[in-house]
């Protein structure tokens, strides 16, 4: 896409060149500027290195932190959710994970960055695909891989970040900001997603099963208590936050929410599917399954208890439950008032969905059988409510009038 560079342009990336040929020890020249992203808080730019001395990749991105309205960038304001501790955190994520390592890599090549003028410089991954891009397509085998590599690459991740947390916090530090306590998913948006569903179980005179209470204790110790399985978590690992490389791996992106956290709340999103994600279809019969096996191999390189049965699959119950209260609770209420379309489908079909392949989970692993006769219980009254609509589909690559 040709882009007119305007003022604000020129004096970004006359900076960038200074800053990268600082980085490199010599001269650096680059092309004309590539606009990938102006909205939403971020300036993105992809620009040729035309001149820079040996190391330096052949094109650059350089991603800007502009803020909004009312949140500008302040390199100073690193309260929770501000622009700039987002910014600190993709910032720290690249650099984390480099530190990391690799083979493949994890991520695009952090090169080096500016707290005071909110940008930082990354080598540029090019215009590959991503899983959204894929499963939206026609080739139903480019497709299972493609989900398979996906969930290693995750896999991969995890491992490699396991233990590493006290490394993760003195890079962020060092990065700008400082140390504050955060309150875990179990102790902020499970209680208000339980209160949302009850709230919405009563209005629908549907039953709450008993020991529900004791499950939702159990719940919350699993988010509490990650025990092994405490990674560092990108917490957006949606079907275009990464981008496929020529030999299939994964790089991924967007770490503005990162931070430590239980591993399969990143990975449970195989099973409901990809519950805080645009692109959602159903995966194919057993492809869930499939990719968690993948993971779970991956994984087990850093956390050998990853192939703890027991263990494992209590975690991912309790992780799945989770994010179905979460989601029910984001906007159930507003969906019983009308439906509404995002991305590939519309909000009442995420509900039944993940209400259905929930407890098709957790009643696999034989867990959580109070959360799971509710679950089902809501699921048939909506279905009464909402008899037009009709079930998820599959994701387009798998659909049988491709084959």
């Amino acid at each position: 896409m040709e882009h007119s560079e305007s003022e604000p342009d020129k004096e970004l990336i006359a900076r960038s060149r200074d800053l990268l040929a600082r980085t490199f020890g010599g001269p650096v020249e680059l092309g004309e500027a590539e606009v990938l992203r102006e909205q939403y808080r971020n300036y993105v730019l992809r620009c040729a290195v035309q001149e820079a001395p040996p190391g330096a990749p052949a094109s650059v991105v350089i991603k800007a932190s502009v803020g909004e309205e009312e949140s500008a960038y302040d390199p100073d304001n690193d309260t929770s959710d501000s622009t700039a501790w987002r910014f600190y955190n993709e910032w720290a994520g690249n650099q984390f994970l480099d530190a990391c390592g690799g083979d493949p890599p994890h991520n695009a090549r952090l090169l080096c960055g500016d707290r005071a003028h909110g940008f930082f410089i990354l080598e540029d991954l090019g215009n590959g695909e991503c899983l959204a891009d894929i499963v939206r397509g026609d080739d139903p085998q480019k497709a299972a891989t493609a989900f398979l590599n996906y969930a290693t690459a995750l896999g991969r991740m995890h491992a490699a970040t396991v233990g590493q947390e006290a490394a993760w916090r003195r890079t962020r530090l060092q990065i700008g900001g400082k140390e504050e306590t955060r309150q875990s998913e179990g102790g902020k948006w499970l209680p208000e997603s339980v209160e949302s569903f009850r709230t919405q179980c009563a209005e629908l005179d549907v039953p709450i099963a008993s020991g529900f209470d004791e499950e939702i204790a159990a719940i919350r110790q699993t988010l509490e208590n990650p025990g092994p399985f405490y990674v560092f978590s990108p917490n957006d690992t949606c079907p275009d936050n990464h981008r496929i490389m020529p030999d299939g791996s994964l790089r991924f992106f967007d770490f503005e929410w990162a931070g430590y956290r239980h591993a399969l709340l990143d990975a449970a999103y195989f099973h409901l599917p990809f519950p805080t994600c645009w692109c959602v279809n159903r995966l194919p019969e057993g492809m869930p399954e499939r990719m968690e096996q993948v993971y779970r191999t991956a994984l087990s390189a850093g956390c050998p208890e990853a192939q703890e049965d027991a263990l494992f699959t209590t975690a991912m119950s309790h992780i799945c439950g989770f994010w179905t209260l979460g989601t029910l609770g984001m906007n159930l209420a507003q969906a019983r008032e009308e439906d509404s379309k995002w991305g590939l489908s519309t909000v009442r079909q995420r509900h039944l969905l993940r209400l259905e392949t929930f407890t098709k989970t957790v009643g696999r692993f034989g867990h959580l059988p109070a959360m799971s006769a509710s679950a089902t219980a809501l699921a048939a009254k909506l279905r009464e409510l909402w008899p037009e609509v009709q079930d998820m589909p599959v994701y387009p690559a798998f659909r049988t009038d491709n084959a």
